[in-house]
């Protein structure tokens, strides 16, 4: 369970693509949203424990959201963009950002049309259920649906 407050703040992806042409944060405009520091297991290079910036955020639409569902990332929670819209626009993990608004402090990260839901949240829940395939429910993007699963991929 991971607390969003304003003390790690959220910002934008400027939609960059790094040296291999990923859009890592996905589209320009995507909220990226900062849940801290977090010790984590290290699954690449020697392993271990370490200190990591945990963040939730879309990914390269077109490279790396066909991915999502398997190990694809260093520790950041990846999120189809229409998620990622969806949180954002609605403001489900926003009630931190939105008390520090009421209050007058400048939320520029906050969408000008955002319709916050009633009793919006702070704590983002993650569970790991270690599967290896993408679940029945779970179909890949672009699959239409059809409940099959992709077999890791």
């Amino acid at each position: 369970m991971f607390e969003h407050t304003t003390a790690n703040p959220d910002f934008r992806a400027e939609g960059t693509r790094n040296k291999f042409g990923i859009r890592g944060y996905g589209t320009k405009g995507m909220r990226v949203f900062d849940l801290g520091w977090q010790q984590a297991l290290r699954l690449w290079d020697q392993g271990g424990v370490s200190t990591m910036r945990l963040q939730m955020h879309a990914t390269d639409p077109d490279l790396l959201e066909p991915r999502l569902g398997s190990v694809q990332s260093k520790g950041c929670i990846r999120i189809p963009a229409s998620l990622n819209r969806l949180l954002d626009r609605f403001g489900v993990l926003d009630a931190d950002y939105l008390a520090a608004a009421a209050q007058g402090s400048p939320m520029w990260v906050l969408p000008a049309d955002q319709t916050p839901v009633e009793g919006a949240g702070r704590y983002l829940i993650v569970v790991d259920s270690g599967r290896t395939d993408r679940p029945a429910w779970s179909p890949a993007p672009g699959s239409r649906g059809t409940g099959a699963t992709t077999g890791g991929r």
